[in-house]
């Protein structure tokens, strides 16, 4: 058994093109991107360096060759087609110096016939890449009327023209790139009797017992006839997956492999036929979220396997095997009455626990729900925006997806937003959200702007959605299609726009409602599609910026607005899919695009790197706003994401109180496209900013939310399991020297499963300089224990009267996670202060996992640890420390190391020496 034959033409071209008039000859890797190439052949310089991309926007305006040779045996009565998954962006394909096939969407699959080109023994293919640049510069020439678009400092003009990735135009968090290249596979496909198109299926239904599966296949054949296809689901895992997987059988009591087939025989007409089937899995193993799993505790969703067998008659049986998970994954709206306080009757009666949920304000106003239920359990979305992993498409390695999702699941994401200025993710995106429980918020490619609506571009979307959909339909994480993002909003921001809004508003509901909206309807009619991000919903054209009661909602009032950080908590969303605050990237970071002579946030490039209009004032007028001022470089970056981190958590505890009536806060962003200041909680790197260590806190399965609002302290417990829960907490009212203010609290509850509680509503006296120190344990029907601590304070930071504190570090080496073997400390004060330390350590043994105990003598703030020059995570960041409570955290290194090395990265930062 084999694929259909395929020769791949991935690896080494030649790659040419000029600059000046001057000839440029290098070599190229596919896939890749050529910018890449030329970097690596040192003809231009690295663009995230400095104000190199200045010097690199040539690039992007000029064109650019690429040619290789290739050996190949032509075979009797078969086909040849050439097949491009992702080209960028307008190219021409040359096979054997004759013009074969042409493209000019980066989105769409590329197929040509060149079965007359090709030729036995030795060819020749070489493809033409145009500038994506000049052309949109032609089409925008040759348009009736202006289609505007965001401009940016640096910034590609008429990328909305184009279907190509949006952000590689300049964005206000990355460079204007304008790469183009390979990005996919190039195959020449050597088929006789019809070539595959895509091989899909849905979950029809699922009980405890069995689910119904309908597979779907569609194959265009070449001529008429009639052929066997044989499909089968299998499930090998028993005996021989792992643990995770027995544990998972066990639990829902399947004890043997699991295997359904069937044979269609199929009377093929010539073009593309669909053959389906249904196959029937017993006692089925349903997909997970993330915060499933973690309550299982396992780490992945484990597959079945989805074959495909056929005859071809020539290359004998061709097999396909993909992944298929049983999910019952789905994003559900509801349009809500008054009388129900918000919701339908039905919705009333299927989640009783709304009636013990704090109430809103809006209870009594009509509304839109949105929110993802999986496994029959409403799920309340924690997660980010996601944006392309790079720039430069060749560093979009595996390596740094793994590590990009990992770290978005170990901070207790369970929601990834795929955001329409960037691509249709590649598949091993989608292969690992399947498999760590991810839910995909998937937009479709348009941002920021007006499109056209002219024939040539609606074909050109027609052609991408009908690759991309059933792509990508088939995985189970895949749980919302969206149309764009902001584009309803964007009829607002240009002048066009506004003054002829009936134009734009129809050539919108044309795109998005009348081809995008009916397409993906027509290729996934299992899944909701929502025509924009923000909207209050189908066939509504509500102003969601400001709305709260209706759908998504994108609050950007705190960043753009200078609006303070208690702006969030006047709000009552249904789900915010953005709401962002920005902060500085490490020292380590910014080494790798600034010489240390302008390490100042006024430099030029820092602010050349600040692609946010005004990003830096705005984090630096903050500062005063909340804080005293930050003494030296690397205090105002420690306190830059302390700033980020209290802006998302004061919203992030606001909005999970609110649970049901809002389900969903997705932080913007995750992750960066090069190395600056952004919105990202992970920087360029993958290292964690604080805001990360944070959400791993704030995104807890059970949680304690801590806030302070119209002078009363608000505590509320947020269980997110399907278990109930007898909760303890203590509230200790503290001055800050440490001494009693007031006396503690304690307070007990229980709460059942998946329900969201007022635990503790309590007038205070703002008046006086305190703060409040909680803790809180819940105890599960089962055993499980969950632990939490959450810090507020009567006062504004800078007008406290925090004492000095003196934070000490002891460091030893764990071998092996054995906490009682080959210990060696360190006392380390916080650095760059420049306090006595004393170190016993010993040499080096091969392990990197150290476990730290950090002690205080004066409460301490934000107490935050970093590793400058040493890549790894630690267990827990930015905490209250007190007197006398030793806190143990854990650190995990990249590499070996010794404890010497690591007092000597280490630095502690805390708010009183900041």
């Amino acid at each position: 058994m084999k694929n259909t034959e395929r020769l791949s033409l991935l690896g080494e071209w030649k790659l040419t093109g000029n600059k000046d008039g001057k000839s440029i000859e290098v070599s190229a890797n596919l896939p890749g991107d050529f910018h890449s190439a030329l970097l690596k052949n040192k003809i231009i310089p690295d663009p995230y360096y400095g104000f190199n991309e200045q010097n690199v926007l040539w690039v992007g305006k000029s064109d650019w060759t690429i040619e290789r040779s290739f050996n190949y045996k032509k075979i009797n009565e078969t086909r040849t087609i050439l097949e491009l998954t992702q080209a960028d962006t307008f190219f021409s394909v040359y096979i054997n110096g004759k013009q074969a096939g042409s493209g000019k969407n980066q989105f769409a699959r590329h197929r040509f016939d060149v079965s007359d080109f090709v030729k036995d023994g030795t060819n020749t293919i070489k493809i033409l890449f145009e500038s994506a640049e000049r052309k949109a510069a032609e089409i925008e020439k040759a348009l009736p009327y202006p289609v505007p678009c965001m401009k940016y400092d640096v910034y590609s003009p008429n990328r909305n023209l184009v279907r190509k990735c949006q952000c590689h135009g300049g964005w206000d968090w990355g460079p204007c790139l304008m790469v183009s290249g390979i990005y996919g596979n190039i195959d020449l496909i050597t088929v006789a009797d019809g070539i595959e198109q895509s091989l899909n299926y849905s979950i029809l239904s699922c009980t405890k017992e069995e689910a119904r599966v309908k597979v779907e296949f569609e194959y265009e054949a070449f001529e008429a006839g009639r052929k066997d296809f044989y499909f089968s689901i299998e499930d090998e895992r028993v005996g021989t997956a792992g643990s995770d997987s027995l544990q998972k059988i066990a639990a829902q009591n399947q004890t043997e492999p699991q295997k359904a087939t069937a044979k269609i025989t199929a009377n093929l007409q010539k073009g593309i036929n669909t053959i389906t089937t249904e196959l029937i899995i017993k006692n089925p193993l349903t997909w997970k979220t993330s915060g499933e799993l973690k309550e299982l505790n396992l780490t992945k969703n484990k597959p079945y396997n989805l074959t495909l067998e056929y005859e071809d008659s020539v290359s004998g049986t061709i097999s396909h095997t993909k992944n298929l998970y049983i999910s019952t994954l789905k994003a559900v709206s509801v349009k809500e009455d008054a009388k129900s306080g918000g919701q339908t009757n039905a919705q009333s009666n299927q989640n009783a626990f709304l009636q013990n949920a704090p109430k809103t304000d809006a209870s009594n106003q009509p509304g839109r729900s949105l929110y993802f239920e999986n496994n029959g359990r409403r799920i309340f979305a924690k997660g980010s925006n996601w944006i392309p992993a790079d720039a430069l498409p060749s560093k979009m390695t595996s390596e740094r997806y793994k590590d990009l999702l990992q770290s978005a699941v170990d901070a207790n994401q369970n929601c990834i937003r795929v955001w329409g200025g960037g691509i249709y993710e590649n598949d091993i995106f989608y292969e690992l959200c399947d498999e760590l429980g991810l839910i995909v918020w998937q937009d479709c490619m348009f941002a920021c702007s007006t499109y056209p609506v002219t024939d040539d571009f609606l074909a050109e979307v027609t052609r991408e959605l009908e690759y991309q959909i059933p792509r990508l339909k088939s995985h189970a994480c895949i749980g919302i299609w969206c149309g764009n993002n902001e584009n309803f909003g964007a009829l607002g921001w240009f002048k066009e726009s506004i003054q002829n809004r009936d134009r734009y508003i129809i050539d919108y509901d044309r795109l998005y409602n009348g081809l995008i909206g009916k397409k993906i309807k027509q290729l996934d009619s299992s899944r909701l599609y929502w025509p924009s991000s923000p909207c209050s919903g189908p066939d509504d054209f509500a102003d969601n910026w400001h709305s709260d009661n209706m759908g998504d909602m994108h609050y950007w009032s705190v960043w753009h607005e200078r609006k303070s950080f208690d702006a969030y908590l006047s709000i009552r969303p249904r789900f915010v899919s953005e709401f962002g605050y920005e902060s500085f990237p490490s020292l380590d970071c910014t080494e790798s695009f600034a010489p240390e002579k302008d390490f100042n946030f006024t430099s030029r490039v820092m602010e050349y790197h600040q692609r946010s209009p005004s990003g830096n004032s705005i984090i630096i007028e903050n500062f005063s706003r909340y804080f005293r001022f930050p003494n030296g470089f690397e205090n105002m970056i420690y306190l830059s994401q302390v700033q980020q981190a209290v802006a998302i958590k004061t919203a992030v505890d606001w909005w999970r109180s609110l649970n049901p009536h809002c389900m969903g806060t997705l932080i913007w962003q995750l992750n960066d496209v090069w190395p600056g200041p952004s919105w990202s909680s992970l920087e360029y790197s993958g290292k964690w900013k604080l805001l990360h260590y944070e959400s791993r806190k704030f995104f807890e399965n059970v949680y304690m939310p801590l806030f302070v609002k119209d002078g009363k302290l608000n505590a509320v417990i947020c269980n997110d399991t399907a278990e109930n829960l007898d909760i303890t907490a203590e509230f200790s009212f503290l001055n800050f020297d440490g001494t009693e203010h007031a006396k503690t609290i304690t307070k007990t509850e229980k709460v059942t499963a998946d329900q969201t509680v007022q635990f503790l509503n309590l007038e205070i006296d703002l008046e006086d300089g305190f703060f409040i120190y909680a803790t809180m344990k819940a105890v599960s029907s089962t055993g499980k224990e969950y632990t939490c601590t959450n810090t507020v304070w009567s006062d504004v930071y800078k007008h406290c009267n925090i004492k000095k504190a003196t934070v000490q570090a002891e460091i030893r080496k764990i071998p092996n996670y054995d906490l009682d073997k080959n210990s060696s400390s360190c006392k380390i004060p916080r650095q760059p202060t420049g306090c006595n330390f004393e170190t016993t350590s010993t040499s080096a043994v091969p392990d990197s996992i150290f476990e730290i105990t950090l002690t205080t003598d004066k409460p301490a703030f934000f107490v935050s640890l970093d590793t400058n020059g040493v890549e790894g995570i630690f267990s827990d960041n930015m905490l209250t420390l007190l007197p006398n409570e030793p806190a143990k955290i854990t650190f995990t290194t990249k590499k070996e190391l010794s404890p010497d090395e690591l007092k000597k990265a280490l630095k502690i930062f805390d708010l009183s020496n900041c």
